[in-house]
């Protein structure tokens, strides 16, 4: 048995063919830059700027906050409210205000179709800003 180590005529060729390579590197490159435009649309989001308010300062006076409860109960600035009864004092509230921004504090173990339906009728109270609150606010009740 004998092999052939030098140049001999039936070798195959190894050097890589870029010209494929830079054909396909050149097409991904068009269609990302095709679609990242696309992928950068959204919902536009008013942040508020970031304050720095010092621990145990009173929330103002003139807040207003619709909290509800894993028991679905809807509380107006801790004090416990029936649905219709939230309408009505909400519009009450807002009625002579400028700034007409509620605070929901939904629980996170409510029914999400009852916190749509609180949100709702905040916004049909006439609330034209709904601030969400991260954190748990306190209500009146055990």
């Amino acid at each position: 048995m004998s092999m052939s180590v030098g140049g001999g005529g039936g070798d195959y060729k190894s050097d890589i063919n870029i010209t494929p390579l830079v054909d396909v590197v050149l097409v991904l490159l068009i269609i990302f830059m095709v679609i990242t435009p696309l992928l950068q649309m959204g919902y536009d989001v008013k942040v508020p700027p970031k304050v720095d308010v010092p621990a145990g300062t009173p929330p103002p006076a003139d807040l207003v906050i619709v909290s509800l409860t894993p028991q679905n109960k809807i509380y107006l600035n801790k004090e416990e409210v029936t649905p219709q009864v939230l309408s009505l004092r909400l519009t009450e509230i807002l009625k002579n205000r400028a700034n007409k921004t509620v605070f929901f504090s939904g629980d996170d173990a409510a029914n999400y179709g009852e916190v749509v339906q609180v949100m709702d009728r905040c916004r049909s109270a006439g609330a034209k800003n709904i601030g969400i609150v991260m954190e748990a606010v306190p209500v009146g009740g055990p």
